[in-house]
């Protein structure tokens, strides 16, 4: 399986079904097991955050902490440091899948604002939140178990912040790795790539009013751009224009202005109150873009001039201009071939309209306008997100009661959000946790540790931890980290008693190895979530999991080395 997911010649959630297929007619995976992976709490909470995501992620809150990220650090590269330093941050003291769940919505927004591929950010982002898990017992569910079992054989757990002997250097130099090497690696990798299609222009000129409480009124032209992230071509005061030095022009409350600028951040300024649409121009008519075609009747007319829109009780929102010379008011635009009409209208109106006007309708993706009834649920997507992290309430369940929020107070279409889902990803991760299972419940992973035991020499201590730690880093990518605590610390302890060898590294070791996990999608499901949301492949976990993997074990060897 491992070798058909890295060829990518198969799509990888047909590869995972077949596997699971073939795992139960050799009898690895009994029948009762084989849709267990569909109920499993780590699949659901993945469902419920990419769900979480999709309706956060278009939040005024978001959007607002993602531009002040963006203002405050100069650079993708110092934004990446910023992000990354706080998912690492963060998962020191609340479990990892929560950290990332937190910063998950505010990356897309940062993304969005700079015009960067996700894939950019999101995997150095998950992995930043692995690396700060290792250093504290909160960091990662499978740390509690190795604590669970020092406390078995020594009768005294491991401290908040003991593991950071080991984690801590692993981490900062880790995240130093990360942060490094990611802008050259997903620069000219493949992935790094816009995981949604964009059809059409993303500037559109428009006419809007300043109204009477608007946070523009006494701004100079400038300011206002600035403020607005807009270019103002002209300013009409009492129905005729005025021409002044832009420097020199104060609006006031009144003033019609000709904007130009991308159509979701024109929508935020009007439902903020900043601006508001001009007489006739309903706010929640229905809008559609078209495209002006060669045999169109609206070729060299001007906006104001067109009859068949006012006989339609159709309304031309925005343009998208060819032009690069701009005059006159909204109504002085001359229509030129290939120009995009925002239309605003009734359904049947607008249709009558295209069809008349020679006009094609265009089908476009484009990342959805800020919804401002997501920020109430902000609120409550944070409270889950702390329930889970400090495990007051488990995630499945209070990430379950998020999204329950979020439908009741209209902030998340579950319709849509549904038909967006990654599926395959989710396929993908529910076939391979009863394989998973599988490995741990047919002893194969116990009866390959055993088998290296026998060859451990008995003088060397170092040589004892570096063979745990990297057998938890060789199983921890094809079994979930909390599973591969649980198999191996009893070894571990095995280990100990036959090599005498302290178990205090020994659990450690195993600790840190199964945090070591960024050579899979599946093997942590944070890296699940990202792999669907940035588009990523299979061997882009390899190819820049696989070097972090060997720096990080070389630093944890080196850290141990230091404390034994």
């Amino acid at each position: 399986m491992l070798v058909a997911y890295a060829s990518e010649r198969f799509r990888l959630e047909t590869v995972a079904l077949t596997g699971l297929g073939t795992a139960y007619v050799a009898g690895v995976v009994p029948a009762q097991n084989i849709f267990t992976g569909f109920a499993s709490p780590a699949v659901i909470t993945v469902v419920e955050i990419l769900l979480l995501v999709s309706a956060l992620s278009q939040s005024r809150i978001m959007d607002d902490i993602a531009r002040r990220i963006v203002a405050g650090a100069k650079g993708e590269m110092a934004i990446l440091a910023m992000l990354c330093a706080m998912g690492a941050a963060g998962s020191i003291f609340m479990n990892n899948i929560g950290a990332l769940a937190l910063l998950f919505p505010v990356a897309l927004s940062v993304c969005a604002k700079l015009d960067i591929p996700s894939s950019r950010v999101l995997m150095p982002l998950s992995f930043a939140t692995l690396l700060g898990g290792m250093c504290s017992l909160t960091g990662t569910p499978a740390n509690l178990v190795v604590n669970e079992w020092k406390v078995l054989e020594t009768g005294s757990g491991f401290g908040y912040l003991e593991l950071a002997l080991i984690g801590g250097p692993v981490a900062l130099i880790g995240l130093g790795w990360v942060i490094l090497s990611a802008p050259r690696f997903f620069g000219s990798n493949e992935a790094a790539t816009h995981s949604r299609i964009e059809i059409g222009p993303s500037e559109f000129l428009a006419e809007m009013l300043v109204p009477e409480d608007s946070s523009l009124t006494g701004l100079h032209l400038p300011e206002a751009e600035q403020r607005t992230e807009l270019r103002i071509h002209g300013v009409m005061r009492h129905g005729v224009h005025v021409f002044a030095r832009r420097d020199n022009i104060i609006l006031v409350a009144g003033d019609t202005l000709l904007l130009e600028g991308d159509l979701a951040r024109l929508e935020d300024l009007r439902d903020q109150g900043s601006l508001a649409n001009p007489a006739g121009l309903a706010r929640h008519a229905e809008r559609i873009e078209a495209v002006v075609m060669p045999d169109s009747l609206l070729l060299g007319s001007r906006l104001g001039d067109i009859l068949m829109f006012a006989e339609n009780s159709v309304r031309v929102a925005a343009l998208a201009s060819r032009r690069h010379r701009i005059e006159g008011s909204f109504g002085d635009l001359q229509i030129g071939l290939g120009d995009v009409l925002l239309l605003a209208g009734e359904r049947g109106a607008l249709q009558q309209t295209i069809a008349d006007c020679g006009l094609l309708p265009l089908s476009r993706q484009r990342p959805p306008r800020l919804n401002a009834r997501a920020a109430p649920g902000v609120i409550t997507f944070i409270a889950g997100v702390l329930l889970s992290a400090f495990n007051i309430v488990p995630p499945e369940i209070a990430f379950g009661a998020v999204v329950i929020a979020l439908i009741m107070t209209r902030s998340l279409n579950l319709r849509t959000a549904l038909q967006d889902l990654n599926w395959p990803i989710v396929i993908l991760l529910a076939c391979m946790i009863p394989l998973g299972q599988a490995v741990q419940d047919t002893g194969t992973a116990r009866v390959i540790a055993n088998a290296l035991a026998d060859y451990i020499p008995l003088g060397e201590p170092m040589a004892v931890v570096a063979l745990v730690l990297g057998l938890a880093v060789v199983v921890t990518p094809f079994i979930d980290n909390v599973s591969t605590a649980a198999v191996l610390s009893p070894i571990a302890a095995g280990i100990a008693t036959r090599t005498g060898v302290p178990i205090e590294p020994l659990l450690m070791a195993v600790a840190i190895g199964a945090s070591l996990d960024f050579m899979t999608p599946f093997g942590h499901h944070n890296n699940a979530m990202v792999m669907g949301a940035a588009g990523y492949r299979f061997r882009d976990f390899l190819r820049f999991g696989g070097p972090l993997t060997i720096v990080t074990f070389g630093i944890a060897l080196v850290a141990f080395a230091a404390i034994l």
